[in-house]
């Protein structure tokens, strides 16, 4: 298995695994890097969070506190998303994880690589964590049984790049 070596979370992936009951799919990373101000916005599965040794808490300098400040201002991103990207850019990690399609787009425009809880399931999938029955149960109970909102549309392409892998 091929590990991602470091991310940013938001809190949507941390909420929405734990809703399908997947949140051990986070063992895909070696570490992955958040803050004071997203794991109080995951505070009803903060106890399980802290069980995960991969998990740490960075706490942002005062630069990068100023650029979340500048983030969640400018671009109305809640303070959970802009102090993600804050820490992305503190630590110079190249992946920052989120459902939040306004954080995403400004996660791209300012170089990193953002995705969301369905690219882990399916990177999860790639890594042979889980199989292909197994990943298209968790779209379809992520899909129907989760606070996650995504299209029909989004939903049928997840499932058809399941049937497309190899």
């Amino acid at each position: 298995m091929v590990k991602i070596d470091k991310a940013v979370f938001d809190a949507g992936p941390f909420i929405h695994l734990n809703e399908i009951d997947e949140l051990d799919l986070i063992r895909l990373f070696s570490k992955i890097f958040t803050t004071k101000e997203i794991l109080e916005e995951c505070r009803e599965i903060e106890k399980i969070l802290r069980k995960f040794s991969n998990i740490i808490e960075e706490n942002l300098n005062f630069k990068s506190k100023d650029f979340a400040k500048y983030l969640a201002e400018e671009y109305k991103l809640d303070l959970g998303e802009a102090t993600g990207l804050a820490l992305c850019r503190q630590k110079s990690i190249k992946f920052f994880f989120t459902d939040d399609l306004e954080a995403r787009e400004i996660a791209n425009v300012l170089g990193f690589n953002a995705h969301g809880t369905i690219a882990i399931i399916l990177r999860s999938l790639k890594e042979k964590i889980i199989d292909k029955k197994e990943t298209k149960f968790l779209i379809e109970k992520l899909y129907k049984n989760s606070s996650l909102f995504f299209s029909r549309d989004l939903f049928e392409w997840a499932v058809m790049e399941i049937d497309n892998f190899k």
